[in-house]
């Protein structure tokens, strides 16, 4: 590897100017694609600064895709590292971008820590996977998205089945339930759109079942959602808990007036609406199953490691 020149009277951080000089390297040519770049301490000790500031800069180039750790062992130019290209016209740039970089050198960022981590948002942005979460109830449909993207950390959009022509038109991967699986594939072959489809475990809260076992013996319950298919999933998870005078009450109909307790959706409670005072409301909640969410994830990063591949 050729000689590294630090200036301790610059007033750019050592690891910093560790990081432009193997960048430019890189860009010239000076280092070639798979050349093994020296250990930590070897370079560290060459240079005579500490391990941390030469650990650091390596950890800045893996980010920005300059070099990676071979499997066996090393540190080495990635095959496919960055490589100049024509400067943009900053005149150009989007407002909203601007203003992101002013308020990032505000923050005291440098101008190469701005760019840097530009390039490393870019680059994610450049991979991310279009999730789109499906259901056949905008509440649930929402609920879920949200759940799931809070959980990994990501933006998923939610969908309702008739609605994802318009929806998933750009999608990587759409989840849903078990229960819809065969539509969304259904949809997908249809619609010719090579797209992952994979479908997650719904589970009751915690609070829901804790509630469900209180409820008296006995007791008629009526359970009201929005579509038939979940009320009725719902009646049946009810009975196989041990619950036998179950009833599901349509969401357009009268309540009951004889019913101990009346079962609505928690994401949508106003199915609650014209209920008797003798009537006990219960929101039943749902929660994604972990192992689903840790599926999804997985899945997630196997299609990102296709296109970077």
């Amino acid at each position: 590897m050729p000689d590294l020149r630090l200036d301790a009277t610059s007033g750019t951080p050592v690891y910093r100017q560790i990081v432009e000089q193997v960048r430019s390297l890189v860009e010239d040519g000076g280092l070639l694609p798979g050349e093994r770049l020296p250990t930590v301490r070897r370079l560290a000790d060459s240079l005579g600064v500490n391990r941390n500031t030469v650990s650091k800069a390596y950890a800045t180039l893996r980010g920005l895709g300059v070099i990676e750790t071979r499997a066996g062992g090393g540190t080495a130019v990635t095959a496919r590292a960055p490589r100049p290209g024509p400067q943009p016209d900053a005149h150009r740039a989007p407002g909203p971008l601007v203003d992101a970089v002013r308020e990032a050198v505000r923050s005291g960022l440098s101008p190469g820590e701005v760019r840097d981590l530009a390039f490393v948002l870019a680059q994610r942005a450049a991979t991310e996977v279009r999730t789109v979460f499906v259901e056949c109830n905008h509440e649930r449909a929402q609920a879920f998205a949200k759940e799931l993207g809070d959980r990994l950390h990501a933006e998923v959009r939610p969908s309702l089945l008739d609605e994802l022509d318009a929806t998933a038109t750009d999608g990587d991967l759409v989840v849903t339930t078990f229960f819809h699986l065969a539509e969304v594939r259904r949809w997908a072959h249809h619609a010719q759109r090579d797209v992952e489809t994979v479908a997650v475990v719904v589970a009751p809260h915690i609070r829901t079942l804790a509630r469900v076992a209180d409820l008296p013996a006995g007791a008629r319950v009526g359970v009201r959602y929005s579509t038939p298919h979940q009320a009725e999933q719902v009646r049946d998870w009810f009975r196989t808990a041990g619950l036998a005078d179950v009833v599901v009450v349509p969401h357009d109909g009268d309540v009951p007036p004889d019913l101990a307790v009346l079962v609505v959706p928690s994401e949508d409670p106003g199915l609650a609406a014209g209920v008797g005072r003798g009537t006990e409301v219960v929101e039943f909640g749902n929660v994604l199953d972990e192992g689903s969410i840790r599926m999804v994830g997985e899945v997630r990063d196997q299609i990102r490691q296709t296109r970077t591949s």
